[in-house]
């Protein structure tokens, strides 16, 4: 049987991972929005971290199930543990591509203020984190309430695509083109950090409630 202490490590380690991987993505955003390259740098450089972070979490893994054969809440609590840590892996992908784009368009003017992508970011970032919480904290109540947030993240997502798009037609600088690919890019990215958020949520009610939800 797997051990309350190995199963608080495995927490531990997912807690840890879930903070830098949100410091990964604020920090990317930072560095698009101040023009920042050396934040950008930062995030670039850091990639393999969080790819290491998995590994560590699912060798943890596969030596307490090889070991112990664990049953019931325990096997369902450790696999739930690699899932989400693989939702942060891809999240932390994320990151590095905003940091990418940033680096990319550090010497330019932007074709517009950046309003409504930071406020995508907040959202989706502020999902992620207390989806994590709600796991950590066996909270499936606040699960759900975190799902529920999803559409809202979708509307925003399509109302950021639908003004690039509107003033990329009535513009003739190719400058105009290029930042709405990538604007429109981070735009997606941050919605699917929601998304992976919402993954997050779904497997909380799961292991926590017995519930197959989808949102």
């Amino acid at each position: 049987m797997v051990t309350l202490n190995q199963l608080e490590q495995l927490m531990t380690e997912l807690e840890q991972m879930g903070e830098n991987v949100i410091k990964a993505v604020r920090r990317a955003m930072e560095a698009l929005v101040e023009k920042n390259p050396q934040a950008a740098l930062e995030i670039i450089n850091q990639d393999d971290l969080f790819d290491n972070q998995l590994i560590v979490i699912e060798e943890l893994i596969t030596r307490f199930i090889a070991a112990n054969n664990p049953r019931g809440k325990e096997l369902r609590s450790s696999l739930s543990v690699f899932k989400l840590a693989k939702d942060l892996e891809r999240v932390a992908d994320y990151a590095t591509n905003i940091a990418e784009i940033a680096l990319e368009l550090k010497n330019e003017e932007y074709i517009k203020p950046l309003v409504h992508i930071p406020q995508l970011a907040s959202l989706a970032l502020n999902m992620l984190d207390v989806s994590l919480r709600a796991f950590l904290d066996g909270n499936a109540e606040l699960a759900e309430a975190v799902c529920r947030k999803d559409e809202g993240a979708d509307n925003l997502y399509d109302s950021i695509y639908k003004e690039l798009t509107t003033n990329l037609l009535t513009q003739a600088d190719p400058s105009w083109a290029r930042q709405t690919l990538r604007f429109n890019m981070i735009a997606r990215f941050l919605e699917r950090i929601a998304d992976h958020a919402t993954n997050i949520g779904e497997e909380t009610i799961l292991l926590y409630t017995g519930k197959r939800v989808k949102y």
